[in-house]
């Protein structure tokens, strides 16, 4: 199954969908869970939930990291530790076991964090793949079996998880107690905070009812302990490790900021190719990826409207600009999905409030030249120059 992502079309259908991922959980054995290239908080949290929530059903769960992650990450991945989850980095150690594949937050097959161990897993017909992902639009295409994919607008993929959750423990009959134990609504947490900005950038009545599901739960079950000697007992607390930068960090973060452009309604940075080079031997490509995206949420919000980052590839990582659009909590009149399909632009897809695009560096003469013409393009189609 690769073909374009589309939402549900109703809810009986996505009932369908979540009832065959609760059989596939009481069946499986071994569960091996993958996010994405670079994964950032949504990506991180939502793995740690869906092992959490495995483990309620006493299943042997690995989750699979490409290396190690960023140091605000270090109290989920403990979690992990401390439940008896394993975590695999760079290889695994016995692919023969996995019955199931869970894949979550990622947006296409080609952003899979893979090695070839999993390419034959994933190519193994007799391997079932679950996917959980809110990611819609052009170039979101699936990567889970056809029936089993939980695949629906939302402003996170743990908000999804959340909802996974709840269906789940409202069926005691088959599927017993679930237990909401503090660090699996923390995991959830983690990732509906992270991408909502502490629910800045909820915009449906379902977004905003999750949120104050998960969010009740969260104050309710946390009580002020500090888990890990940490307290973590407010969502303002989760969201401030979340975006806690080490000095390395926040180098690159500066680096980036030095460049930017306020000219214009949309805040802007756009980086050369000697220049992007140059930040990515001093800070790697994981440290470029996730601080470009605290950068353009930086950007949406301080011009109020949109933010916009651009920077070409390491030459040893692709042929492509990287493009990165973000809209402020203020601002949330128009789907950015939709500036995608006006510019024609198809290499590119997200959530209404942020998308990620890529275009080829042989087709861009000039950066800043391209990137100033790009930027007053969004903001007619956006209407933000009012």
């Amino acid at each position: 199954m690769d073909k374009t992502k589309v939402e549900i079309k109703t809810i009986a259908e996505k009932n369908r969908i979540i009832n065959r991922i609760g059989e596939v959980i009481l069946e499986g054995e071994s569960f091996l869970i993958l996010g994405h290239k670079d994964p950032e908080t949504d990506c991180i949290a939502s793995m740690v939930s869906v092992a959490l929530l495995l483990s309620n059903f006493q299943k042997e769960v690995t989750v699979y990291l490409a290396g190690p992650m960023a140091a605000h990450f270090t109290y989920l991945l403990a979690i992990c530790k401390y439940r008896g989850i394993s975590v695999a980095y760079g290889k695994l150690p016995n692919t023969a076991a996995f019955t199931t594949i869970m894949i979550v937050d990622t947006a296409k097959p080609e952003m899979l964090t893979v090695n070839s161990q999993i390419d034959a897993l994933l190519k193994d017909d007799a391997v079932r793949k679950v996917e959980i992902d809110h990611h819609l639009g052009r170039d979101a295409c699936y990567s889970g079996d056809e029936g089993y994919c939980l695949v629906s607008a939302a402003c996170s993929t743990c908000e999804l998880i959340g909802q996974l959750l709840l269906k789940l423990a409202g069926r005691k009959d088959k599927y017993g107690e679930i237990e909401f134990s503090r660090n699996l609504i923390l995991s959830i947490i983690t990732g509906i905070v992270g991408d909502s900005q502490i629910g800045k950038y909820l915009t449906t009545r379902r977004e905003k009812l999750y949120y104050r599901i998960f969010t009740e739960l969260f104050d309710k079950l946390m009580g002020g302990k500090a888990p890990r000697g940490k307290s973590l007992s407010s969502m303002e607390a989760v969201f401030d490790v979340i975006q806690n930068f080490s000095v390395r960090e926040k180098r690159c973060f500066d680096a980036f900021m030095e460049m930017r452009n306020t000219e214009k309604t949309i805040h802007y940075i756009s980086i050369d190719p000697s220049k992007s080079a140059e930040l990515f031997e001093e800070y790697g490509t994981e440290l470029i990826v996730n601080v470009s995206k605290a950068v353009v949420d930086t950007l949406a919000e301080t011009s109020g409207k949109l933010g916009l980052v651009a920077y070409y590839d390491a030459p040893s990582l692709s042929d492509f600009v990287q493009f990165r659009l973000r809209r402020s909590s203020k601002f949330l009149h128009v789907d950015l999905r939709s500036i995608l399909a006006e510019l024609n632009i198809e290499n590119g897809g997200g959530h209404p409030g942020a998308v990620g695009f890529r275009i080829l560096k042989e087709s861009v003469t000039e950066i800043n030249s391209y990137v100033e013409d790009m930027v007053t393009r969004i903001e007619t189609l956006a209407g933000s120059s009012t």
